[in-house]
């Protein structure tokens, strides 16, 4: 059984080449919570109660159907990345989105990560920003506003 998950895991790995995806409300990209190695591999990880019923919806709302462990890509797969795009919408995903830009990188708040990758872009909708310091949001709407001039020079 081990060999078999680790060969799994090694078939899963090499088929990631570009992901986006989006975060969960306490940070967590795939299915690495809370805690989790920030130099993880992908590999069979037990899940947090709250990502058990987050995801009952799935399977009927049946919390017994919901399986408690999920194969799961590691962080340090995708900080591997060339370029990693990261989803956050929703108010409810608001306080992690602050938690991954705007303090220190923690286990406990795995997006936090990608503070350190070269090549990552958040994208997020206006009330994913509501825990954001007013600072911050300006200076990313300020970075936009140039970027756009940018790209607008070069059509010319």
């Amino acid at each position: 059984m081990v060999q078999l998950t680790q060969i799994e895991c090694e078939s899963y790995e090499k088929k990631i080449v570009e992901a986006g995806k989006g975060i969960g409300p306490d940070g967590h990209i795939a299915f690495n919570e809370p805690g989790s190695s920030l130099a993880s591999r992908t590999r069979l990880k037990t899940l947090a109660v709250d990502t058990i019923e987050a995801n009952a919806r799935f399977f009927g709302n049946d919390l017994s159907l919901v399986p408690h462990e999920a194969l799961t890509v590691g962080v340090g797969t995708v900080m591997a990345a060339r370029e990693v795009m990261i989803l956050i919408t929703g108010s409810h995903k608001a306080l992690a989105l602050s938690k991954a830009i705007e303090e220190g990188v923690s286990h406990m708040w795995t997006v936090s990560a990608f503070q350190m990758h070269p090549n990552t872009i958040f994208i997020c909708d206006e009330d994913a920003t509501l825990e954001l310091r007013v600072k911050t949001v300006k200076y990313f709407k300020g970075l936009m506003r140039v970027h756009n001039k940018l790209i607008q020079l070069d059509e010319d």
